[in-house]
């Protein structure tokens, strides 16, 4: 599906949302980011989420997220579905060892709040990594183990064995193909259902995994499972059937992305140039594990000064919702402008969206705290905290629909498609040009992508097309002016 698309362009594209989007983010972020993709390359966006997925999970004791009469936790449930062989394991790599080292962190301190479970019981909270291929329902969410009756006759009782979801930290699967979500399984029919519980929100027991087992007198097996999901797979063929008629993609925070092969082969230069050297591994991972742990001590202490209220924590200003809003306003704007085949499953991820970019600036004032030097300011989302956010969701949301454009597209070269043409040289002929007859071509793409109401991905496939009635020129300022070869205007 990648042989349409103009190699130049894509990576000016490519290059100019990078830089842009990792100056936006908090130091932290940054400083996490670029390490990252030293070794997992080109995967800017995908660090930058992971951090936040590590770090919503290890904050969610301490904040809730209020919306009205509506709550919602810290955690961010991270989906990323790519080509094979393009950094999701390595990244993964890295990101495991800083999670792990944080986690560990934090159990040795032995001072985090326990669960009460819906009985009233505490249960003390460990964080660690669930991270599994194959299993079954009894070894994920636990069972009951019959009692040995004390005398004849008596009652038979059980205790429960805990599955080994049930927990704080992540839930990482690096085959999420194999999950039961995208091809159930007999052991794995009821993954989905699984997944769908425990990403609901904390506040309540609707996160409670409960069943009902035959076995054993229909004892209700409980798993308490506070994680978050951290998945990674390459793009299933049923992909698009799940995201249309199932909920648990919506659920996560995804991203989408079928590399190049010029992008899969500029990666596997990276790796070449680093064979045979010898890079330092635990100083990274122990300087961003001590990071992330002085957040979880910074968010603690903010937590106990209010008195350990959890709604009471963060604090928001007079812009946090304008911005919100007009987040919202260009999300639902570059919807309208695909096809209404991707549209349609598009639109099914806003609402989702719109809570992660909502949870995502919480996180982004969380991540900035450090920074911030007078206390009273810190632990207030504003503005700057959702544009940091929406542009970590804007990426996702932007890769989701290109994605869908190429995979549900039929090869359909229709008058109404080639007609286009007319557009790009109506455009040409309106727009101001210098002496010379040339313009920016991106103010020419910006033009007919307006009237044709189209994506901007679209456009440049549509301008492709037409390229050889252009001259194309690149000025030193790395902006590339075109004009219309005489005659092709008549």
């Amino acid at each position: 599906m990648n042989n349409d698309i103009n190699e130049e362009e894509y990576m000016n594209e490519l290059e100019s949302n990078t830089g842009h989007f990792s100056e936006s983010l908090p130091k932290v972020v940054q400083e996490f980011q670029k390490s990252a993709v030293k070794v997992s390359h080109y995967n800017d966006v995908p660090a930058a989420i992971s951090f936040f997925n590590i770090l919503g999970q290890i904050v969610k004791d301490f904040v809730t997220i209020t919306n009205g009469r509506n709550h919602e936790d810290t955690r961010i449930h991270f989906c990323w579905v790519q080509t094979s062989g393009t950094g999701k394991s390595t990244l993964w790599n890295f990101v495991g060892k800083v999670a792990n080292q944080t986690f560990e962190k934090i159990n040795a301190t032995n001072e985090h709040p326990s669960l009460r479970n819906d009985e009233g019981i505490p249960m003390k909270r460990i964080f660690d990594t669930f991270s599994l291929t194959d299993y079954t329902d009894s070894v994920l969410i636990g069972k009951f183990a019959k009692d040995e009756p004390e005398e004849r006759g008596d009652e038979p009782t059980y205790t429960r064995v805990k599955g080994i979801l049930e927990g704080n930290g992540l839930a990482h699967w690096d085959e999420f193909e194999y999950s039961g979500v995208f091809k159930q399984s007999q052991h794995q029919e009821k993954a989905i259902v699984y997944l769908n519980t425990l990403m609901n929100s904390l506040s309540g027991d609707s996160w409670i995994i409960k069943k009902a087992l035959a076995s054993y007198d229909n004892q209700i097996m409980k798993c308490y499972c506070e994680r978050s999901v951290l998945a990674m797979t390459y793009p299933p063929s049923n992909l698009n059937t799940v995201m249309a008629e199932k909920g648990v993609l919506q659920r996560m925070l995804l991203y989408v992305w079928e590399v190049p092969e010029f992008i899969q082969h500029k990666m596997r230069l990276e790796q070449i140039d680093k064979a045979g050297t010898i890079e330092e591994v635990n100083q990274p991972v122990d300087r961003f594990a001590n990071a992330l742990f002085e957040l979880y001590k910074i968010t603690k202490e903010r937590f106990l000064e209010v008195n350990g209220d959890p709604l009471k924590t963060m604090k928001y200003t007079k812009d946090f919702n304008q911005v919100l809003k007009l987040e919202y306003e260009n999300m639902r704007r570059f919807l309208q402008n695909t096809r209404t085949d991707v549209s349609a499953i598009a639109s099914n991820f806003t609402t989702r969206l719109m809570k992660i970019l909502y949870k995502m600036s919480v996180l982004c004032s969380i991540a900035s705290a450090p920074s911030i030097e007078n206390k009273d300011e810190r632990f207030v989302v504003t503005g700057h905290n959702v544009r940091q956010a929406a542009n970590i969701v804007r990426r996702c949301y932007m890769t989701l629909v290109d994605w869908l454009e190429r995979s549900l597209k039929v090869k359909r070269q229709s008058i109404a498609e080639n007609s286009l043409e007319s557009l790009f040289i109506d455009a040409y002929n309106k727009l101001e040009k210098d002496s010379d007859g040339f313009l920016n071509k991106t103010l020419l793409l910006t033009e007919v992508k307006d009237k044709a109401q189209k994506s901007r991905a679209q456009i440049y496939r549509h301008y492709d097309v037409i390229r050889h009635k252009f001259i194309e020129q690149k000025e030193s300022n790395n902006k590339t002016y075109i004009k219309l070869i005489k005659g092709d205007d008549e």
